[in-house]
């Protein structure tokens, strides 16, 4: 796990970068027209959100919760059973509006209504 120092200095070098992307003298003749400027910028600014939800799912100290807490069904509100037999938890990809994420979940199972779910929390 990254600490906060290191993660900083890690998001201080790629906006450096989409700086350099902007402002480089040898990058100026791709830049002509305000419709290529504004391009760059979301494309740059598009990377860094990513980068930054990304690492921020990572850090979440809800990703991994003990075994022994016990998480609700969505559906019948009835505690879940986690049935990932797995040592890690299980990959799980999502559409964000900052783009493609993968985040990790224990996967659950409500032995009463039987409905598998991934909790946010976990």
């Amino acid at each position: 796990m990254s600490t906060h120092k290191q993660l900083r200095e890690e998001f201080q070098q790629k906006a450096g970068v989409a700086f350099d992307a902007m402002f480089d003298i040898n990058e100026q003749e791709q830049l002509i027209t305000l419709v290529q400027r504004e391009d760059r910028i979301l494309q740059k600014g598009a990377e860094l959100q990513a980068w930054l939800l990304e690492e921020h799912l990572k850090a979440d100290p809800l990703a991994n919760p003990a075994a022994s807490e016990a998480l609700r069904c969505p559906k019948c509100r009835n505690l879940g059973v986690r049935v990932t037999s797995e040592k890690e938890p299980v990959p799980r990809r999502v559409v964000t509006r900052a783009g493609r994420q993968e985040i990790q979940r224990w996967k659950y199972c409500c032995p009463k209504c039987r409905t598998v779910f991934f909790p946010l929390g976990c």
